[in-house]
């Protein structure tokens, strides 16, 4: 017998067990969860929530959870034992591991213990477990671990999983290639619900079809956003009292950004090199520049009128802000830290290097560039630091762009093949439900308490970040690579991405059409039959 498939029914004996432990230990959990909220009933909220090229009125704010007050929209039921099993893929380095489902029992983390009261929620509503198998991807064109392990399951029709979550460049692979649900079409899951992310429904949805989502049960969603984190010992001997205001009052601008940057340059050792030894107003990271880009408001691919994905990546608004910004990035204030030095300063690109979390621990930077789940890693640093979102191109827009990058996204998808439509659909929605009261509010305070530091004036950056993510199909899909040749630009600080658009459009537009489109045309017609 299939290991996979004989996992799926545990004896009732240890079901009853785990669901004790599991009440008893959720009592306890409970109160770290909350412990944060406490103190941030009501923070008010600056900014907007939407997708791009949207806008939405200001003023949210972050509620407290009320999961214990609310009912789950699924009615309780016993599942007899099943097991309900999530495959989840992720890139990574070092001990970072994404993880959405899986519980580290041997760390008392308050994620993991979120994790823990969110999974048991759902076990103990319905007689299930939660479980996880992991698996590290390698390729960023669709990895033999994800992709290639999903569609050997939809060739042999193996009903293994009830859910798989991978990084976008699997997960779009396995859509155009009729590997995933339509999860508009699954039974009991309310894509209008506000624990599924509304920007992805937005954003992600073509020929009214959507094959991965992303929501409050994801630790992922926030960990990919790109942000700026500030060091505030570095701002404070610059007179520079004022970013948390910029951001409220909607002024936090790339010009607002330079003028800051431009402050703060020194080659602290001397030697006439700027090298990772010396002091920076900013920190660049490579990914940085898809953030330039979105500050426009504007996407590498849209949808036309027919449903159909379109180059948008050439328009004037997207060429200005990446020449001005490349420019920029060539001033000695600024540090592109995906590079190594050997003895004699000379660069190499190296896209794994730590200099950029190093230095700014360091003290040796204004501003930090980074994914979400890169500052994380530095929250036990001895100076205080703060987070802000990307800033806007322009003051007159009227809203920030907190860009999803697409090397750290990972989305959740279904195998087309379900043993049971309906009760993965009623798992997934009591998933969701549960996790938007305790999954966000556990991240919150990971990523603002470290053993020094609590700033709590970023609270509200976050939730601003976490309301104003976008997620660009043209990033994901990437016809011809096209995206990742805004930082093949960036690194060799060439500022003409006119010259570059015009060269590769024909290419990415016939991708985009005999390929893409032409493949969501056929999954339209099918899934219109389901």
């Amino acid at each position: 017998m299939d290991p996979k498939k004989s996992k799926k029914k545990y004896k009732k004996g240890m079901i009853m067990a785990k669901r004790v432990l599991s009440l008893l230990l959720c009592g306890v959990m409970l109160l770290s969860v909350l412990a944060l909220v406490a103190c941030t009933e009501k923070t008010p909220t600056p900014g907007t929530s939407g997708s791009a090229g949207t806008s939405s009125g200001s003023g949210t704010e972050i509620t407290t959870p009320a999961s214990t007050e609310k009912e789950c929209p699924i009615p309780a039921e016993d599942m007899d034992g099943y097991e309900f099993v999530a495959y989840e893929g992720y890139f990574g380095t070092g001990n970072t591991v994404a993880s959405d489902f899986t519980v580290d029992e041997s760390t008392s983390s308050v994620l993991d213990e979120a994790k823990f009261r969110r999974n048991a929620l759902v076990e103990n509503r319905f007689g299930v477990t939660v479980t996880a198998e992991q698996v590290k991807c390698t390729s960023t064109t669709g990895s033999a671990e994800g992709y290639g392990v999903v569609m050997k399951y939809k060739t042999s029709g193996d009903p293994s999983y009830d859910t798989v979550i991978l990084p976008a460049y699997d997960q779009t692979k396995l859509a155009i290639n009729g590997a995933l649900f339509d999860m508009t079409k699954i039974p009991y899951l309310d894509l209008t619900q506000s624990y599924w992310d509304q920007q992805v429904v937005d954003n992600l949805s073509i020929k009214g079809m959507l094959f991965f989502l992303e929501g409050d049960y994801s630790i992922s969603a926030f960990d990919a956003a790109v942000v700026i984190a500030f060091n505030k010992e570095l701002a404070k001997q610059n007179q520079i009292n004022d970013l948390y205001d910029l951001v409220s009052d909607g002024k936090w601008t790339m010009a607002k950004w330079m003028e800051y940057t431009r402050l703060v340059t020194g080659d602290l050792n001397g030697d006439d090199m700027y090298t990772q030894k010396d002091l920076y107003g900013s920190l660049l990271w490579d990914d940085a520049i898809y953030a330039v880009v979105h500050s426009t408001g504007e996407l590498c691919c849209t949808l036309d009128d027919n449903g159909d994905l379109v180059l948008t990546a050439g328009t004037e608004k997207i060429v200005t802000a990446f020449s001005d910004f490349v420019t920029f990035a060539k001033e000695n204030c600024c540090f592109r830290y995906q590079r190594t030095f050997n003895d004699s300063g000379v660069a190499t690109d190296y896209s794994a290097s730590t200099y950029g979390k190093e230095m700014f621990t360091n003290n040796q930077g204004l501003f930090f560039f980074a994914a979400l789940s890169a500052v994380n890693e530095i929250r036990d640093m001895e100076t205080d630091y703060g987070i802000l979102p990307p800033f806007k191109y322009s003051e007159e827009q009227d809203r920030y762009y907190a860009t999803v990058n697409p090397y750290g996204a990972r989305f959740m998808g279904m195998p087309l093949f379900l043993e049971d439509e309906e009760r993965s659909g009623k798992l997934l929605e009591a998933i969701g439900f549960y996790s938007e009261d305790i999954i966000p509010y556990a991240y919150y305070e990971k990523t603002l308490v470290g053993s020094v530091i609590k700033d709590e004036e970023s609270l509200p950056m976050l939730e601003l970040i976490r309301n104003s993510r976008v997620y660009d199909l043209g990033y994901f899909y990437q016809p011809s690579n096209i995206n990742k040749n805004y930082i093949y630009l960036f690194r060799a600080y060439n500022p003409a991405w006119a010259t570059q658009y015009a060269k590769l459009e024909k290419a990415a537009s016939t991708v985009l059409d005999r390929q893409i489109n032409k493949s969501f045309d056929t999954l339209a017609e099918t899934w219109a039959q389901h």
